[in-house]
């Protein structure tokens, strides 16, 4: 059983070296333990009015529902949690849709989502489109012999599905997994907040163990550097938040900065 755990955030946004201005949007609620970060997508600025609604909408009705509805699963907080995130970004999903119907130039507009809220030792997770989130974490590897010494290594592990054209192709077995990075329907999502009213959003829960990282990140991160380039950044600023934020944006910016680049860092630590 942890006690104890302490949550440390760091974020960090940046326009690129290619687009004019910056889409993306990052917000951090520490003392509701949640982080959100959200990928808008739409011409003349509307991606970002999209990703700037979904990142005030969301932490503002997680925390009402929270406070509407903790008295009715006293029993179930899993339950709860995924119903006041689910409900958080359908939402914003509503907000982003009245919005562009309301002004012409926003028509059209919409942006990806993704949401960590920490909570009773565990974090939970909703997301849509191609925002992602990643784990590091150190894991004991089983000697080969019983009396060698347990060893450890560096996990570094995908928490989140991409809502794209490109996942359902890697999924069919059309394009590997190596050959992701080069792909020209990368970009391509199949789900986006801010598009329709029936919208799918994905929640799930992983517990937390002292010592995790968290990284939530967009494409413009994600798209320029390979899971083992950002585990190798991770590992080498050995646990300095500010300084992981920094280098992973500027690797992602020496790669070409096509996109905007956005990262959340979050650090757990106490005891166990």
């Amino acid at each position: 059983m942890l006690k104890h755990l302490k949550y440390s955030f760091f974020a960090k946004t940046d326009v690129g070296r290619v687009r004019p201005q910056n889409e993306d949007a990052i917000a951090v609620r520490e003392g509701l333990q949640l982080a959100v970060l959200a990928d808008g997508m739409g011409g003349y600025n509307a991606g970002e009015v999209a990703s700037n609604i979904a990142i005030t909408v969301i932490p503002e009705e997680v925390e009402r529902q929270l406070q509407e509805n903790v008295y009715h699963h006293p029993d179930d907080q899993v339950a709860l949690r995924r119903m006041c995130l689910m409900q958080a970004v359908r939402k914003a999903n509503a907000e982003i849709i009245s919005a562009a119907r309301n002004e012409p130039a926003y028509r059209g507009m919409g942006t990806t989502v993704v949401v960590a809220w920490l909570q009773q030792n565990a974090i939970c997770i909703a997301h849509v489109g191609d925002s992602r989130v990643y784990r590091f974490r150190s894991v004991e590897v089983a000697p080969e012999h019983a009396k060698d010494a347990v060893e450890s290594t560096n996990e570094f592990l995908q928490l989140t599905r991409d809502h794209s054209v490109l996942q359902e192709q890697i999924e069919a077995g059309l394009v590997a997994p190596d050959e992701a990075l080069y792909a020209l329907n990368r970009n391509v999502i199949t789900r986006a907040v801010g598009v329709d009213y029936q919208l799918i959003v994905d929640v799930n829960e992983h517990p937390l163990q002292v010592g995790d990282m968290y990284l939530l990140c967009s494409d413009g991160l994600s798209d320029r550097l390979s899971s083992a380039e950002m585990k190798a950044i991770i590992r080498d600023a050995d646990g300095d938040l500010g300084l992981t934020c920094d280098n992973l944006v500027q690797a992602a910016n020496a790669a070409g900065g096509q996109d905007n680049i956005s990262a959340i860092l979050i650090k757990i630590s106490g005891e166990e």
